[in-house]
């Protein structure tokens, strides 16, 4: 089941003093975008997940906030995702304090450079190879 959208425009609604929040699809939930930086997720059950790094993860883990763990098999492998606090999701300024948390996380982790496309090896030609 996908994210609801009622659940979807809550967390835009929320988010959208950060700028310009997108939510494009992502593994059948939600990824959250500012200006091109992933900074959190939304999952097929609609529980938001906020992205952490080693200077924010001690703050999160303090708040007792859930680590995402994708994998049932492999508890001990997760990402560096974590739900807001318990009740954050009912106050919009602090749900804000932790989403800027996952901003400045997104904000320092290096930018991902597009992969360079593959240029086929060119074949020579038969007269080119009578040239040589």
């Amino acid at each position: 089941m996908p994210v609801s959208p009622d659940f979807l425009d809550y967390i835009l609604d929320l988010l959208s003093p950060l700028g310009p929040v997108e939510a494009p699809r992502l593994f059948g939930g939600r990824g959250l975008t500012l200006h091109g930086r992933n900074f959190g997720l939304i999952t097929r059950d609609d529980t938001l997940y906020l992205k952490a790094d080693a200077i924010s993860q001690p703050q999160f883990e303090a708040a007792s906030c859930i680590r995402f763990a994708p994998w049932a098999d492999k508890p001990h492998r997760s990402l560096g995702y974590y739900t807001p606090p318990e009740g954050a999701m009912d106050d919009p300024d602090e749900l804000l304090h932790w989403a800027r948390l996952a901003v400045d996380a997104a904000l320092r982790a290096p930018a991902k450079t597009p992969k360079k496309a593959k240029v086929p090896a060119q074949k020579k030609n038969l007269a080119d190879m009578l040239l040589e």
